[in-house]
């Protein structure tokens, strides 16, 4: 039972964090758009096909994994985190400002702790696939791992921040 209420969890929090990054680029999406072409170097008439179509992939995964997807969307949403994290990881230390919008967050340049919330990310994904199982849980024992999916999904959201506070105090 628990290692079914992890992989929910898992599963939940990918999904809120796809939702969070797809709104996120929504609410600046003009800024999204042109930083492609910016930070990651692409010309911007690659720029205005690959940000609506990243922009769809995310809302995509993360509805199809809210509706009850599990094994496909959860592999789909591994592949795309994880060659999200590696063109940031690349680009971070090939150029000496990076700014990500991976969140709609453009203002400050990418961080070491942004690199490890991907990394986290990449792992709670992955570890969905170590915990899966195919027992189906309780309507409240789902409830709660979307509880504490979003509760994980905050806290990750905003590392950078909540490790900038700490470092200041």
């Amino acid at each position: 039972m628990l290692t079914a209420l992890l992989s929910d969890t898992a599963r939940c929090c990918i999904a809120f964090v796809l939702l969070a990054a797809a709104v996120g680029k929504l609410r600046g999406y003009t800024a999204f758009r042109d930083n492609l072409a910016t930070s990651f170097g692409l010309p911007l008439r690659a720029a205005a096909w690959a940000a609506p179509g990243l922009l769809a992939a995310e809302l995509l995964l993360a509805g199809w994994i809210l509706a009850g997807g599990t094994h496909l969307p959860m592999q789909l949403s591994l592949l795309l985190l994880g060659t999200l994290t590696a063109v940031l990881v690349h680009r971070y230390f090939t150029r000496s400002v990076v700014r990500c919008n991976c969140f709609g967050e453009a203002a400050r340049p990418v961080s070491p702790y942004d690199l490890l919330r991907n990394a986290l990310l990449v792992g709670i994904n992955g570890a969905y696939f170590a915990l899966a199982q195919d027992a189906a849980l309780p309507v409240a024992a789902t409830v709660l791992a979307g509880g504490l999916a979003a509760i994980v999904c905050v806290a990750i959201l905003s590392l950078h921040d909540i490790a900038t506070l700490a470092r200041a105090h």
